[in-house]
């Protein structure tokens, strides 16, 4: 467990792709989403990254985002959290299945100490304050049902009806035929504008469930 001090100082991840295949295999992701909580302890900066060169149209019509490859982004975040003695957190082992699976061994070794895995913990919190009903389990609860039973009075974060996976096909195939984001489409730049909504939605909830952690177990 994290104390707040180490949540606050944390930086949180989300990756976006196409998900596991049938016959297992997790392929590398599209997108990365980062959150890195201010100050005031409020709010925060998101930032993201497309590990794909051909998405370099579609981050120069994302002023947050970046087209950066997945070593290097990772390596120049190892850096930053020595240089900070911070963690990397993330919602499921989905992330960390991912970081094994395509850094170097080395690369991850040294990130390894630094992971922190959020689930185990909200589910073990959801399950002892019964935010789901007294006989009903928080497994197989999204992170869109834990924000929203530990955060009943704030409005949810964007919907995405499309889903990252098709919206990353979709963007696929517009940034092999379009080489600017001028060039897009209204109804193909969203398809960028609202992967990203999704994402960052997707970090902010996990800094605010681990914020409302952290500060539960420090009391208990």
């Amino acid at each position: 467990m994290l104390s707040p001090n180490e949540f606050h100082n944390a930086i949180y991840l989300d990756f976006e792709g196409e998900g596991r295949k049938r016959d297992g295999t997790v392929p590398m992701p599209h997108m990365a989403g980062l959150f890195r909580p201010n100050e005031t302890r409020k709010s925060g900066q998101y930032t993201c990254a497309f590990f794909k060169q051909s998405w370099k149209p579609a981050s120069n019509g994302i002023k947050v985002a970046q087209c950066v490859t997945f070593d290097e982004l990772f390596a120049e975040l190892a850096i930053e959290l020595e240089k900070k003695d911070g963690y990397l957190v993330y919602w499921t082992i989905h992330e960390q299945i991912i970081l094994q699976e395509y850094l170097s061994d080395e690369l991850y070794a040294r990130l390894a100490p630094r992971l922190f895995n959020l689930h185990p913990i909200a589910k073990k919190y959801a399950n002892r304050k019964r935010l789901f009903g007294s006989n009903m389990s928080a497994k197989k609860r999204t992170l869109e049902e834990f924000f929203a039973a530990m955060y009943s009075k704030r409005n949810p974060y964007p919907p995405f009806p499309l889903g990252a996976a098709k919206a990353c096909r979709r963007i696929d195939k517009v940034c092999n035929t379009n080489n600017r984001w001028k060039r897009f489409s209204e109804r193909q730049k969203a398809y960028v504008l609202d992967l990203v909504a999704y994402n960052q939605g997707d970090c902010r909830s996990t800094w605010l469930i681990a914020k409302r952690l952290g500060n539960f177990y420090d009391l208990a």
